[in-house]
């Protein structure tokens, strides 16, 4: 169940008012709640786990106000699960910084928030939304893997939300030279067959790594 961060700073601040939680403890509480209020999402409840893309399960740091579905997670969490690297982090974290700078400028699709100690310490915590867990698990030991996954879903998604329609496809010749075949990417989607269904697409995400050597008709 997710938590509205206003109600939730509510709580927080009579409990610090009553004592009845440390103020450091409290600290970090607000300012998970700003980090909420600023991408206008719930608390996420991290007792419980979110499966994620059949590589583990994750807490949810936050989550959709409208489905309660958690879609920021902690990042130490996502490279535990997924095998990719701090290092692999740390870039994916400045590209993603810098191209979300760019006119216009957009909220990036990671933040943090600040953790409070008992000795006065502080540290930053650094979480990401979906997408950018799952370009952290492309970078990982079964990248290759995940995106053979993934791959049905994002011509799914094309199709689906009119974009392909809107992109011509572009070939690259054998002397690197770039020419227009005079489709569009639907065209050339749709000439590799049929898509799977929704829930084959959903299956096979589901299952991770091992989807990857699933048939696409699902069988």
């Amino acid at each position: 169940m997710s938590v509205d961060p206003k109600t939730f700073r509510a709580s927080v601040r009579r409990d610090r008012a009553a004592r009845t939680i440390a103020r450091y403890k409290a600290r970090t509480l607000l300012s998970v709640c700003d980090l909420a209020e600023r991408r206008d999402r719930h608390l996420g409840d991290i007792r419980t786990r979110v499966p994620f893309m059949g590589l583990g399960e994750l807490r949810p740091v936050l989550a959709d106000p409208d489905d309660g579905d958690g879609d920021w997670f902690f990042v130490h969490e996502v490279i535990a699960i997924t095998g990719a690297s701090a290092e692999q982090w740390h870039q994916l974290h400045d590209e993603e910084i810098e191209e979300a700078a760019e006119e216009p400028a957009v909220l990036p699709r990671v933040d943090e928030y600040t953790n409070h100690r008992a000795d006065g310490g502080t540290h930053q915590v650094p979480v990401c939304n979906w997408q950018m867990a799952l370009m952290l698990a492309l970078e990982g030991p079964w990248g290759e893997e995940m995106m053979a996954n993934a791959m049905p879903a994002f011509r799914r998604a094309a199709i689906e939300s009119g974009i392909a329609d809107q992109i011509d496809v572009v070939r690259i010749a054998e002397d690197g030279t770039a020419h227009y075949t005079g489709e569009s990417m639907a065209e050339a989607i749709r000439a590799e067959g049929p898509l799977p269904s929704a829930e084959v697409v959903r299956e096979q995400i589901r299952r991770g790594p091992l989807g990857a050597f699933t048939d696409q008709s699902g069988r």
